[in-house]
């Protein structure tokens, strides 16, 4: 009986250290691409046609600009 509990258990370890190593395996290379992945897409910029790179254009959308402001009240101050 002990002889067999010990078997148990070391096949139980074995398992437990193998499976260890190919999750961590399998979860390196899952990150390692994941991170590949998210580089490539914030390194991904835009070129204008004379050759300069723009990382980033801010978005136009709910601000005011000389456009679009419609004008305001009129507030007359006087000095005291």
């Amino acid at each position: 009986m002990f002889k067999f509990l010990l078997i148990l258990f070391l096949i139980g370890y074995l398992i437990f250290k193998v499976g260890g190593f190919f999750f961590r395996l399998f979860l390196g290379r899952t990150a390692r691409t994941a991170q590949e992945r998210q580089y490539k897409e914030n390194n991904r910029g835009r070129k204008t046609k004379d050759g300069i790179h723009i990382d980033h254009v801010p978005s136009q959308k709910g601000k005011r600009t000389g456009g679009n402001f419609k004008g305001g009240e009129y507030v007359d101050y006087e000095d005291v």
